[in-house]
């Protein structure tokens, strides 16, 4: 019986890239209204740019996998995937963390730590490869020993 990670998996990139971003919007309904409780407009914005920072970097993640998912080098993609995920997030978060500003002092940084972990969770189990083969694959048997 398949999961339900394991059906998305073989489904198309917009199929992946549509529940990524509703996964995202459904966390951003929970987190907005604390934000803007919590900071006003501001914290509205810094909810809001750390969803579309971690979505961003979560997409071109997931794109940059599937790229690679079928060749030799899939390991390449993971690796591409993971620098982007992070990076995106990480050096904007801290561009604007250096700058200081409305933003900063909002909590952008917390609400990236909200974000992140849900966007890697996402990415990561939508890029694992699927238990189906590839259409050009063939089973080679393995050879036993006598």
């Amino acid at each position: 019986m398949k999961t339900w990670f394991a059906r998305m998996r073989s489904r198309g990139p917009t199929t992946q890239s549509a529940l990524l971003t509703v996964a995202v919007l459904v966390l951003y309904a929970a987190v907005g209204p604390v934000a803007g409780l919590l900071s006003g407009p501001a914290g509205l914005a810094a909810a809001a740019i750390a969803a579309g920072l971690c979505w961003g970097g979560a997409e071109l993640a997931l794109l940059t996998c599937r790229r690679f998912r079928d060749s030799n080098r899939a390991w390449l993609g993971v690796l591409i995937g993971m620098l982007l995920r992070m990076g995106l997030p990480l050096l904007s978060a801290l561009v604007i963390q250096v700058q200081g500003g409305r933003l900063a002092n909002a909590g952008l940084v917390i609400y990236l730590l909200v974000f992140y972990p849900v966007t890697l969770f996402i990415e990561t189990a939508l890029s694992l490869p699927s238990e189906e083969p590839s259409p050009g694959h063939r089973d080679v048997p393995e050879k036993v020993a006598s």
